[in-house]
């Protein structure tokens, strides 16, 4: 069940990113809200897993089980780490109207969400192999 909602939450933020990128140049105000509702859904997400992993004891507890290699998760994570450093900075230079730093950034942003995205559905599963 955690792997659902950690998948349903992250689901939410990538259609919210996407839909708010679709209405960045024609209402700016669906775009920060549908922008805000996407890093909400994932950082809820990413606590939620935080927490399973490092203070629930562990992934397996909940039923989630890699799929792949350790080296392969790793990868996944920093990347992931990355992404979500990334929607901070993307958040922050929104809320402070920097445009030119904010639009260079989503050019990086959306394309490697979406494949952390992409990867995590692939490198989880809720029943061990």
């Amino acid at each position: 069940m955690a792997l659902f909602w950690i998948n349903s939450l992250m689901t939410a933020s990538i259609v919210a990113f996407y839909l708010g990128y679709t209405f960045r140049k024609s209402n700016l105000s669906t775009h920060r809200v549908l922008n805000t509702a996407g890093m909400i859904f994932n950082l809820s997400a990413a606590i939620y897993l935080l927490a399973i992993k490092y203070l629930l004891g562990g992934i397996t507890e909940h039923q989630i089980y890699p799929t792949m290699a350790p080296i392969v998760i790793i990868i996944h994570r920093i990347f992931a780490s990355i992404s979500l450093c990334m929607m901070l900075l993307m958040g922050y230079s929104g809320w402070k109207r920097n445009r030119t730093f904010h639009v260079k950034l989503h050019y990086i942003f959306l394309p490697l969400y979406t494949i952390v995205y992409i990867s995590g559905l692939f490198l989880f599963q809720s029943q061990p192999n």
